[in-house]
């Protein structure tokens, strides 16, 4: 039977049947896409294929973990950031995933900056950022994500290396950690104060500690018997005031007991001067370590501020887990700053390592009245020692009777105290001295390398123009693509006219024949 139209009504049951068909195999098709999920990456060096070891993280969560992407929509790792989440969200349903764009919504930036306790701050074109990307956070435990954590970038050949994967592994794991690290701040003789904001105070290492789920505490040895208990990593930052006998005698024994010591010191004057001991020796002479109980000038150029006499100088990273990203094989990525130091050697029992080393043409003074009080330019003596000389060493002990501890004490010293001022951690081009250390007092508590996850290649970044190519540049522009956009023109203007004139003969007979 046919309606008004010639459309017989099987065929339209017909039709009615297979749009049902169509829109039942759409729905099934989403419903088994979504269950079996899976994605292709095919960037070249595999950027969103998740390790081993991270989809291990992700399918062993048990309970929510928040995100909070404080990203702009103009930053360039935003794409990367949501490609990645996405594939870690293919993993697991536990991560709750939320972007703030610090441009679009500045009220709701401001409200988490004060939330987290994020420092903030405008560029010249008037954008907001933040010193924190990604904040990972269960509960009251946090963990931030900087872009220098991301990707790491190698200003000498323009290449850089990706390292979200890393970074967002290491926040997750570190969230999940139940145990907090304690470290504890000598105080009472002089040293930087964790409550001092200003550039030498130590103040921002507090915070920096604190915000990656660190306690920190002060302990008072000015008193009679101060309390180290709890304390899993002990520093010593600037003490100016030399330690008594008894006070040097509790950091040894918690040393040798388990603990972890960091000695950040410089070289001491007394009233006349003159240098004289921290009262520290035995604590350092436990790890190995002896100071050189003198001051250091370093006579490379290349190496010492402009300003100054030498006393400020880049101190060189030695091969050690603290120091690892310092060194791209033959090359020094990062060195640490450091400010009127003294050298250190290695003493008895053996084993100390030298993290940082001064340059061969730098020499050390016994008597730098002299260079404080006459303000004279220090020269190198006959008598005076000359470099290399150990600014930075690192000595682990052996376990104690019946310890169940992952490693043995650990002590790190320092011939310098300005790697803890909160400057360090303010200033960008400071970066190597910050990450230093960080990475040292990690290494004290054991919480360095947590994340097993596979370095991704170096990628190229931006254009590298060299003479040949912009020559290259200047034919294209200048004769292949106006070349090209003319044979293009020809041959269309050609088959158009061909067109034209067939029409016209075909015309001619049909008015003929009319």
């Amino acid at each position: 039977m046919k309606r008004p139209g010639g459309v017989s009504t099987g065929w339209r049951s017909l039709s009615a049947v297979g749009v049902l068909a169509a829109a039942v195999l759409a729905v099934s098709v989403n419903v088994l896409t979504a269950r079996f999920y899976h994605r292709w990456d095919v960037t070249p060096a595999g950027l969103y294929t998740l390790s081993p070891a991270t989809v291990e993280t992700l399918t062993k969560l048990t309970e929510p973990i928040d995100v909070v992407v404080l990203l702009s929509q103009s930053d360039n790792l935003t794409v990367s950031v949501r490609q990645m989440l996405v594939a870690y969200g293919a993993e697991t349903q536990q991560l709750r995933v939320r972007y703030v764009d610090p441009d679009r919504s500045p009220a709701e930036f401001l409200a988490l900056q004060s939330k987290y306790g994020l420092q903030s701050g405008k560029t010249e074109d008037g954008r907001l950022v933040s010193d924190a990307s990604i904040v990972v956070s269960r509960g009251e435990r946090r963990w931030f994500v900087t872009t220098s954590d991301m990707v790491v970038v190698d200003e000498e050949d323009g290449r850089v290396r990706p390292r979200l994967e890393q970074a967002l592994t290491e926040a997750l794991r570190n969230v999940l950690e139940q145990v907090r690290s304690k470290v504890c701040f000598s105080t009472g003789h002089q040293e930087q104060s964790i409550d001092d904001g200003g550039p030498q105070g130590a103040a921002e290492l507090r915070y920096r500690l604190e915000r990656n789920n660190y306690e920190v505490a002060a302990v008072d040895f000015s008193e009679a018997r101060p309390s180290l208990k709890g304390c899993d990593a002990l520093v010593v930052a600037g003490a100016e005031e030399a330690f008594a006998p008894a006070a040097a005698k509790l950091i040894e024994e918690y040393l040798r007991g388990g603990g972890n010591v960091a000695l950040l010191l410089n070289p001491g004057l007394d009233d006349d001067g003159r240098i004289r001991p921290t009262g520290l020796e035995p604590v350092a002479r436990a790890g190995g370590v002896e100071f050189g109980e003198d001051f250091l000038i370093e006579a490379e150029e290349r190496l010492r501020l402009p300003q100054g006499l030498g006393e400020t100088f880049l101190a060189t990273p030695r091969e050690h887990r603290i120091t690892q990203g310092f060194l791209l094989g033959d090359k020094v990525r990062y060195r640490v700053l450091l400010s009127a130091a003294q050298s250190l050697r290695a003493g008895s029992p053996a084993g100390a390592q030298v993290l940082l080393e001064s340059s061969p043409r730098s020499f050390s003074l016994k008597d730098v009245r002299p260079f404080v009080e006459g303000g004279r330019v220090p020269e190198k003596g006959a008598a005076d020692p000359a470099g290399p000389f150990p600014v930075a060493m690192v000595a682990e002990l052996p376990k104690p009777a019946g310890s169940s501890a992952q490693h043995g004490p650990r002590l790190l010293v320092v011939g310098s105290a300005n790697v803890s001022w909160s400057r360090v951690f303010r200033e960008p081009a400071l970066l190597g001295t910050r990450l230093f250390l960080e990475s040292g007092l990690a290494w004290l508590v054991a919480r360095q390398a947590i994340v097993s996850v596979p370095e991704k290649p170096l990628q190229d970044v931006g254009l590298s123009l060299t003479e040949e190519s912009l020559s290259d540049v200047r034919l294209y522009v200048l004769l292949y693509m106006p070349l090209a956009a003319a044979l293009i023109g020809g041959a269309t203007l050609y088959r158009r006219r061909s067109l034209e004139r067939r029409s016209r003969r075909e015309q001619k007979p049909k008015a003929k024949a009319s």
